[in-house]
This record gives C-alpha cells, structure tokens and sequence, in this order.
C-alpha cells in the first residue's frame, strides 16, 4: 500500500479520500433510509430523541448551504 500512495499526486489522493467518505456516507444514508422506512411498519417505534435531533441539524445545516469542503476542513485541524 505504500507503493501506491507514494505514487499518487495529492489530488489524486484527495480524490480517492472524498470517494471512500462518498461511498461510506452513501452506505450510511442506505441503512438510515432502510430503517426509517422500517419503522414506519412499527406502530410504537421512535427514533432516540438524540439522534432526531442530530438528525434534523445535519439536514438544516444540508438545506442552507452549511457544509465544508476537504481544504476548509483541513484548515480547520491544523
């Protein structure tokens, strides 16, 4: 795996970053979607109220414009 890395370029590497956090972040929304559709099937069932409220957050900070890109957010650990 060091072979490969020491070959990319750092766009490169960016890009094969923001492909794995797509992917991943794809998967999660899947899981999340299947089991928000799952309990709709359940009369009782509730989201925990942490994770709802969490929920509603990211999808305002979504619908505004709220997000960072990779170089901001480096930044922003330095």
């Amino acid at each position: 795996m060091e072979n490969v890395l020491g070959t990319l370029t750092a766009k490169e590497f960016e890009e094969m970053i923001e492909n794995t956090i797509d992917k991943r972040l794809s998967v999660w929304l899947t899981q999340l979607m299947d089991a928000l559709i799952g309990l709709q099937d359940e009369d009782n069932s509730e989201l925990q109220p942490e994770f709802a409220s969490s929920l509603r957050r990211s999808i305002e900070q979504a619908s505004f414009g709220e997000s960072v890109d990779l170089e901001s957010f480096r930044e922003q650990i330095e």
